[in-house]
């Protein structure tokens, strides 16, 4: 027996619409986590360095478990070892420090940008968006 056209296209358009709200969710959530920050070019910043700093910016502190899963856990693959957050930190700390953003580390538990220097990223991030747009 045939599909009732009318009732298939009422199922699309709701599994459609469902689909619009998930990804609105996700860009919700991506927007919290902070990785949907877009830093100046002139920082040089990589892909992976940039979704860093946006966590950073948006967390008091962050742990490497919590960075590993900002940097990884949403492409379902394996994670590298742990030691690449430092990595990773190491690059972006000699990067940002030019423009007056510091990472600090407490020791054994993880990173954090101080209040002053989150102020002044933003003001720089707000800036270069301003030009470009």
């Amino acid at each position: 027996m045939a599909a009732d056209p009318v009732e298939f296209t009422a199922r699309e358009q709701a599994l459609q619409a469902t689909i619009v709200r998930l990804e609105d969710r996700i860009q919700e959530l991506e927007a919290a986590m902070g990785l949907c920050v877009l830093p100046p070019l002139e920082w040089g910043l990589t892909h992976s360095e940039a979704r860093l700093l946006g966590a950073l910016l948006e967390r008091e502190l962050l742990t490497k478990d919590a960075a590993m899963a900002v940097l990884y856990r949403d492409r379902g693959a394996d994670e590298p070892e742990i030691k690449i957050v430092d990595v990773l930190v190491c690059k972006a700390r000699k990067k940002l420090k030019p423009f007056g953003i510091e990472i600090g580390t407490r020791w054994g538990v993880g990173y954090f940008i101080a209040p002053a220097h989150k102020a002044e990223a933003r003001v720089q991030i707000e800036a270069a968006r301003q030009v470009a747009a």
